[in-house]
């Protein structure tokens, strides 16, 4: 069984997606001139923008979000809090004024302990890779595989018409055709796109 701790940063990661960010690694070291001084939760990103992201499990106080803030600063990016809420109108103050956005934990789930947690998280994975694994109609040609690897190695749809030497349109096609298929179901965002990608390689 994972952590409290764990748990309550896949539920942070949850949110964030939720709100529109993209968590880009968890569980970062920070470090300046050679030496790690802090680790932060999450590194997120949002709109070009990049966020270190402090997760707390419960309200946070004043030295809490300035040692977001600081930390945030110190790696050059924006901070950011998800937490159950503040733990005065000090904390709040603060927070506004530094201009740290916290996103809070729904209330509901105070009422979800870690075991009902895991049993969602679960049933939600099954769900989606349900919902991502391809079942093509037919075998693809070996034009489509070369598409489908293209599309799983690259961490744009750019980069992947550049890998293919092909045109952005084109490969649009190329991706509509898989569609048509049934080899692909989800064709955004980019993320969704390279996973199905690799879930259909798997079944090759």
């Amino acid at each position: 069984m994972a952590s409290k701790g764990l748990w309550v940063e896949m539920l942070a990661q949850l949110i964030l997606e939720l709100e529109g960010y993209t968590v880009e690694k968890t569980r970062h070291t920070l470090i300046v001139d050679g030496r790690p001084i802090a680790e932060i939760d999450l590194v997120a990103e949002k709109d070009g923008e990049t966020y270190y992201v402090e997760v707390k499990s419960g309200k946070i106080s004043v030295t809490d979000i300035r040692q977001a803030y600081t930390n945030a600063k110190l790696a050059r990016g924006k901070p950011l809090i998800v937490a159950r809420g503040f733990s005065d109108e000090a904390a709040r103050i603060t927070a506004r004024e530094l201009g740290i956005e916290v996103l809070l934990i729904p209330d509901y789930f105070h009422l979800i302990d870690t075991e009902e947690i895991m049993q969602i998280v679960e049933e939600t994975v099954y769900l989606t890779l349900e919902k991502l694994f391809p079942t093509p109609t037919s075998p693809l040609s070996e034009e489509e595989l070369e598409t489908v690897r293209a599309l799983a190695n690259s961490n744009t749809f750019e980069e992947a018409a550049d890998k293919l030497g092909v045109s952005k349109q084109e490969l649009g096609q190329r991706i509509s055709k898989l569609k048509e298929k049934g080899a692909i179901t989800k064709t955004s965002p980019y993320r969704l796109l390279r996973l199905q990608s690799k879930l259909l390689l798997l079944s090759q």
